[in-house]
């Protein structure tokens, strides 16, 4: 995890800090969230998340309880950020942008060490599917939003243009998902910008929104 020294790295070691029980619950979160994000689940130990987040033993049980509640509180900011990425695009963009844009935005305009962890909630899916039934169904049901999202915005843009390849709004919007899915899956494999572009490219091409 190549981010997780420097989002650690001011509380390691801070013993004033481990000893308090007032911090920032809202930072502490989204330092778990980042931990799981890049390490996933079952390599995220309890030591581990004590340390990025800055706190004691004896705080995060009286705040987060376990860090099964803390994994299903990071999945859910994340599938929060996610979705108000697509919505802030449907709202200023027409919907035949929106596919490229949310790519663009998640995987080019972002730090490449960001980029090359994937999506925490395809991350998910792919870690725990045959481990853990109810994170995987709560990973599913984030990205139905996302795709949810995509198929509003597709509706509203065909009141008004056919779409292409005459899809309809919810066929779309799940075969944007695919799309979504496999870049994210490819994006672990550390590729350049140059090869995740061409990805983005050739998703976008077979959608027919590759313009």
């Amino acid at each position: 995890c190549t981010d997780w020294y420097n989002i650690a790295a001011p509380f390691i070691g801070s013993s004033t800090m481990s000893r308090s029980l007032e911090f920032d619950r809202n930072k502490a979160l989204q330092a778990a969230m980042k931990l799981f994000w890049c390490r996933g689940y079952t390599a995220t130990s309890l030591p581990d998340l004590l340390a990025v987040m800055g706190i004691a033993r004896s705080s995060f049980y009286a705040t987060f309880s376990t860090k099964r509640l803390l994994f299903a509180e990071s999945l859910d900011l994340f599938a929060e950020r996610t979705l108000a990425v697509v919505e802030k695009q449907a709202s200023e963009l027409p919907a035949a942008q929106l596919p490229r844009a949310f790519f663009e935005a998640t995987l080019l305009h972002v730090p490449l060490s960001r980029a090359v962890e994937g999506c925490m909630m395809v991350n998910t899916l792919i870690e725990l599917a045959d481990v853990d039934p109810e994170f995987s169904q709560l990973a599913h049901q984030k990205l139905g939003k996302i795709e949810q999202a995509f198929s509003q915005a597709f509706s509203k843009e065909q009141q008004k243009n056919p779409l292409p390849s005459n899809h309809s709004p919810q066929q779309l919007a799940a075969k944007v998902m695919l799309i979504n899915y496999g870049l994210r899956v490819h994006s672990r494999s550390k590729p350049s910008r140059a090869e995740l572009k061409i990805s983005i490219d050739n998703g976008l091409s077979m959608l027919g929104l590759a313009a």
